[in-house]
């Protein structure tokens, strides 16, 4: 123990001769260390300021419309009866021909009634044989024999003409005169049978049968078409865009069962300026950039009313065939301004951090006098540096709020993100 004290003073004695030797040479005073004070906005990258006002900018030579593709043939099949679906046609994104059937209901229920009406029909249909038989017969049929055989028909041919003549020659004196009596002239059965009340009464009784045929026809044509309410038929070459239903799901009159469009017709649709849709016409080609694709599409419609909230009217743009899209989505049409909206027309500008995305779409959210936020749906013009040109949106003066946070939601009050303290930091 005591050899190891002896060895390690030495090195302890030169290590407190050496510190008291830089003590006495740099003096006794603390080196100052230079402090910097950064804002903690600049040090972090957060905004120094949450709002921006609305300023204005040239407009663009070319106006920039943002709109969505659809389907130029679409439609929605709904239950018509109530019943059991038994047969779905297949999933989403499958093709159906034209008249294929798309969805089947039970129609168990109405076949009894199918069935009785089938037979009433044919019952209809033999009376109204029968009927025209005996209208024929009482027409052109051929001479009979009554009930007394030949002799008492004999007899009839030759006794009643005597009669009538007897009535005739003596007046009111014998019984059937058609002076004083009601009865007429005596007839033998033949010309009963022929006589013109007995075809009306042979033509009534065959024209009710014909009617009562055309009663049962009718009915078979009722049953027929609750029949084929109980199918859902594809109209043309389609697509099953959305299925509502499953085979052995219990649906009722109105409820969606399938949605069909044509996935190869497709449309583009925007919403115009009512000051812009004199520049456009029928058949023009408007320039759209659509899932990254540059193209050109002709005007197929325009609606021949404007809408009165957003003053803009609809223009349906037909897409070239072939064109890589989907009913849905969204894209830019460029539609030329000659003669208005030219580039020294000016229209309220923002800056590009001002404008958010939801659903594809670009928003802005304002700020009120009382504090409110609101989003806005925005028309994009050209951009000029950090500034974008709002056609549609925003007027000149409001405030916008900069980098919008994504739960930031319409009505709300707006409450500013407090800036963070400086923050002392220093290098030696």
């Amino acid at each position: 123990m005591l050899s190891l004290v002896k060895r390690f003073v030495p090195t302890f004695a030169a290590a407190v001769l050496g510190g008291l030797t830089v003590w006495a040479l740099g003096g006794s005073e603390k080196p100052a260390i230079p402090t910097i004070t950064t804002p903690a906005a600049a040090l972090f990258g957060a905004p120094a300021a949450n709002l921006a006002e609305v300023t204005e900018l040239p407009a663009a030579a070319r106006l920039r419309l943002g709109g969505y593709v659809e389907a130029r043939n679409s439609v929605h099949l709904t239950a018509q009866m109530p019943g059991r679906v038994i047969y779905v046609a297949g999933q989403e994104g499958e093709h159906v021909s034209a008249g294929q059937l798309v969805v089947a209901l039970d129609d168990e229920a109405l076949r009894p009634e199918y069935r009785a009406a089938w037979a009433n029909l044919a019952g209809e249909m033999s009376d109204t044989t029968n009927a025209q038989t005996q209208l024929y017969n009482n027409i052109y049929g051929r001479p009979a024999s009554p009930l007394g055989g030949p002799g008492y028909d004999a007899y009839e041919r030759m006794a009643v003409p005597f009669y009538n003549m007897a009535q005739s020659m003596f007046g009111g004196m014998m019984p059937g005169t058609s002076g004083a009596s009601p009865y007429g002239p005596m007839m033998t059965t033949e010309q009963q049978r022929h006589s013109p009340s007995a075809i009306s009464n042979a033509r009534a009784d065959y024209e009710r049968r014909l009617a009562g045929l055309a009663g049962a026809q009718s009915r078979i044509d009722s049953l027929d078409a609750k029949v084929r309410d109980f199918r859902a038929i594809a109209p043309w070459p389609a697509v099953i865009v959305k299925k509502y239903i499953h085979a052995g799901d219990v649906v009722q009159p109105g409820q969606p069962l399938v949605d069909l469009a044509t996935p190869d017709a497709l449309n583009f649709r925007i919403e115009v300026p009512v000051s812009q849709i004199s520049n456009l016409n029928r058949g023009d080609l408007v320039p759209v950039s659509l899932n990254g694709e540059n193209l050109w599409a002709e005007v197929g419609q325009i609606f021949p009313v404007a809408d009165g909230a957003q003053r803009t009217v609809t223009v349906k743009l037909a897409l070239p065939p072939g064109t890589r899209a989907a009913p849905g989505m969204y894209g830019v049409a460029w539609l030329a301004q000659p003669g208005g909206g030219s580039p020294q027309a000016l229209a309220p500008a923002v800056p590009q951090a001002a404008i958010a995305y939801r659903g594809s779409l670009p928003v802005a959210y304002t700020v009120n006098a009382q504090g409110m936020v609101e989003m806005r749906i925005l028309r994009l013009g050209d951009s000029q540096g950090d500034r974008v040109a709002v056609l549609s949106g925003l007027s000149k003066g409001e405030r916008v709020v900069l980098n919008p946070a994504p739960s930031l939601k319409s009505g709300e009050a707006y409450s500013p993100a407090p800036l963070m303290p400086e923050i002392v930091t220093g290098k030696p």
